[in-house]
């Protein structure tokens, strides 16, 4: 299943117009790999620690053109900087600001603001950017 969606997921960066590097081939196994959200600098660490002499700014900017493409999306979790996931698991968040815990939940939670913002006031929303921040249920 995996090894079926890293060759999906080359496949569509190979139609726009990019080459399939090394670089390229560990990041996207990374990103398939992570069980979890991850930051570019850590999806960099794993590429680093494969492959070397890959660069940094290589994993940059693979990952803008993945998202470009739509093959993966990122989200701010309150203040730290952006996480990434593949965008096959179309998820909203939810953060807590006391304890931290992040909420995955689906994309129709968010659908009827969303319909609302656009109906009102002609704007569309993207609610996966950024976390709905407040308290879990722990710690209300």
């Amino acid at each position: 299943m995996a090894d079926e969606r890293i060759d999906r997921i080359l496949a569509l960066l190979r139609a726009d117009g990019g080459r399939i590097t090394i670089a390229r081939r560990a990041l996207v196994e990374a990103l398939v790999g992570a069980d979890a959200h991850v930051t570019a600098d850590d999806l960099a660490g794993r590429v680093q620690a494969a492959h070397p002499e890959v660069h940094r700014s290589t994993v940059y900017r693979t990952l803008d053109a993945l998202e470009r493409i739509g093959v993966v999306v990122h989200s701010h979790l309150g203040h730290g900087g952006g996480v990434y996931h593949l965008a096959d698991e179309r998820h909203q968040h939810l953060v807590c600001e006391v304890c931290g815990r992040v909420v995955e939940v689906p994309d129709t939670v968010f659908a009827p603001l969303a319909r609302a913002v656009h109906e009102r006031y002609g704007f569309t929303v993207e609610p996966g950017h950024f976390a709905l921040v407040g308290r879990c249920a722990t710690c209300s």
